[in-house]
């Protein structure tokens, strides 16, 4: 090996150690992270439909590879994209296997989304807004772990619609972060979120002027980079018009909600696109419109969101009391006085006391990062000592590498030598013992010919196989890949058609099968000998003459039952066990 050389394989070393220890790894599937990313990316546009499709191929593919990561996160997709298709009984399954599996691997990535998600289907619907806080918390710590920032600005703003509170100041400075964030890093999802929980607080303070400025700006960038999960926008902008007094305009988008929740299937955000349709027609003065929409909304409500359904109650029993159906009126409002019996809450204040726990945790954890900077240089020192270190214990393996090596391949050449020796004395006898047959041969033929002058061409038949015999064993003609039916019988002096015609009586096989027998045989003797171990199977192949390594492999096994590499295995055990039994 060249100087050159040397020095550009201990340059390929030194690039591998440091890609290793600055965490490169190329060992994942590409089709996996592929499919991964337009998850996420469908995730963001709330697209479940092709969500759902993308989760199910990526579980294939995590079947196929037996790889719990890509399986952890198949079944958290899934489980997203049944709770926001209204199917919640069915998202709980694969929510919990991916949780299990997540804490299994230690995946925290994952763990966080799942935690995210059960949150908001506890939330959504059981209605237990404690449980639902619990697990936002948990995915907090989650993404705490793994500085999961994106992440940990969704669960902040699912913390936000879960207090829904005017004097929430926590939620709102966090509004203002998300919105930030989004605006930082050009994150147009976040964008729009930090844009919708803004409006929504400037809605429940009475700034109507300052929420529409807002909602309009999400609708922007919403025409920019469309996202599905538009409809809830258009409600907020239907009950912010409400407010101002505007009712038509308040009227035309609720109905915009619906159409675009109808559109993108997403029966959670019709449901409140119709109540608030129910509830602007009543202050229309359309008791009976607003009954109609108010009973359609209450048929989702019934199995998706049971807070829903209290809204409901309330509407329908004020139009029924508009109308003068006082009974009715009466009915529903005990309907609704019920339901709320029922329904688990949570205190508000007890929530912000938890959230101002929560925001002196991240301040604490600020504090940390301050110091951590504090011993970067140390760090980033630490690192290429690490490096340095790597690269003097590399050259030093690699020069013992080259001493091994070179007194290995002295060795193997002295064996090689040997054998090639030994291979060319059996050679020599073979000649020789051909020779004495042909001698032999001949003197018998000379004989017969005196004697048996009728059977001269069953003779000449049987003179012309032995020398096709010779040709094969002796000159092993059958190793050349370019041998043919014409040249074999341009070496024997006769012609195609007799060539096959002496084959088939004499052997009883076709000439391709004669020519292959031999170059079976021989391949059954090289992979018998313990000493050629090392003889690749496709050098094997084509040595002895195959075109095609398929053709060898199937006429092998064909011939011996399994394939070359099996019998090699087998044929090496067995030697193995016979040299410790004699040892």
């Amino acid at each position: 090996m060249t100087l050159r050389r040397r020095f550009f394989v201990l340059f390929l070393c030194f690039i591998a150690c440091a890609m290793h220890l600055w965490g490169f790894d190329h060992s994942e599937c590409p089709s996996g992270e592929v499919l991964l990313r337009k998850c996420d990316r469908a995730r963001d546009k709330s697209q479940y439909d092709q969500l759902l499709n993308l989760a199910n191929e990526l579980l294939r593919i995590a079947n196929e590879n037996d790889d719990d990561r890509y399986r952890a996160y198949g079944l958290f997709y899934k489980g997203l994209t049944l709770m926001f298709n209204g199917k919640g009984k069915e998202a709980k399954e694969p929510l919990n296997q991916s949780e299990a599996i997540s804490k299994e691997i230690g995946n925290d990535s994952v763990l966080a989304l799942v935690y995210n998600a059960k949150g908001i289907y506890h939330a959504m619907y059981e209605n237990n807004l404690f449980l639902a806080q619990n697990y936002f918390l948990r995915s907090l710590e989650a993404t705490n772990r793994i500085d999961y920032e994106e992440l940990k600005a969704r669960v902040h703003g699912n913390l936000i619609i879960l207090s829904h509170s005017a004097n929430d100041t926590i939620g709102l400075n966090n509004a203002h972060r998300i919105y930030q964030l989004g605006i930082k890093h050009k994150n147009y999802e976040l964008h729009y979120m930090g844009t919708y929980f803004i409006a929504m607080y400037n809605y429940l303070q009475g700034k109507y002027d300052t929420s529409e400025r807002y909602i309009r700006e999400s609708i922007e960038i919403n025409e920019k980079y469309p996202y599905d999960d538009i409809a809830s926008v258009y409600t907020l902008y239907s009950q912010v018009k409400q407010k101002q007094g505007h009712l038509d305009d308040a009227e035309q988008l609720a109905r915009r909600a619906m159409s675009l929740a109808k559109k993108y299937k997403q029966m959670m955000h019709y449901s409140d696109a119709e109540v608030q349709l129910a509830s602007v027609l009543q202050a229309m003065g359309k008791y009976k419109d607003s009954n109609e929409a108010a009973f359609g909304a209450l048929k989702v409500a019934q199995t998706q969101n049971r807070m829903k359904v209290v809204d409901c109650y309330r509407l329908i029993a004020k139009n029924y009391g508009f109308i003068g159906e006082k009974d009715l009126a009466l009915d529903y409002m005990n309907r609704a006085t019920m339901m709320m019996d029922t329904l688990s809450t949570v205190n508000m204040d007890r929530l912000m006391h938890e959230r101002q726990i929560l925001s002196d945790m991240e301040q604490k954890e600020q504090e940390a990062e301050i110091n951590a900077e504090r011993i970067k240089s140390q760090r980033v020192l630490n690192i290429v000592l690490g490096i340095f270190c790597a690269i003097m214990a590399v050259l030093l393996w690699y020069i013992l590498r080259l001493y091994t090596r070179r007194n290995a391949l002295y060795k193997n050449i002295v064996v090689q030598n040997t054998n090639a020796v030994r291979r060319e004395k059996e050679l020599l006898e073979r000649i020789h013992r051909s020779n004495e047959l042909l001698q032999q041969t001949e003197q018998q033929v000379e004989q017969l010919e005196q004697r048996r002058r009728p059977r001269i061409e069953a003779d000449k038949a049987q003179e012309l196989y032995d020398k096709l015999c010779l040709l094969m064993e002796h000159d092993r003609i059958y190793t050349d890949t370019q041998l043919n039916r014409e040249r074999v019988a341009e070496m024997l002096g006769t012609n195609r058609t007799y060539l096959s015609q002496i084959i088939k009586e004499k052997a009883g096989v076709s000439y391709v099968q004669f020519v292959n027998d031999y170059r079976i045989n021989d391949a059954i003797r090289i992979l018998s000998d313990s000493t050629q171990a090392d003889y690749p199977l496709k050098q094997i192949c084509y040595d002895l003459g195959f075109n095609s390594s398929a053709t060898f492999y199937k006429l092998f096994q064909q011939a011996v039952g399994i394939t070359p590499s099996v019998y090699r295995k087998q044929f090496l055990e067995i030697a193995k066990k016979d040299q410790e039994a004699t040892s």
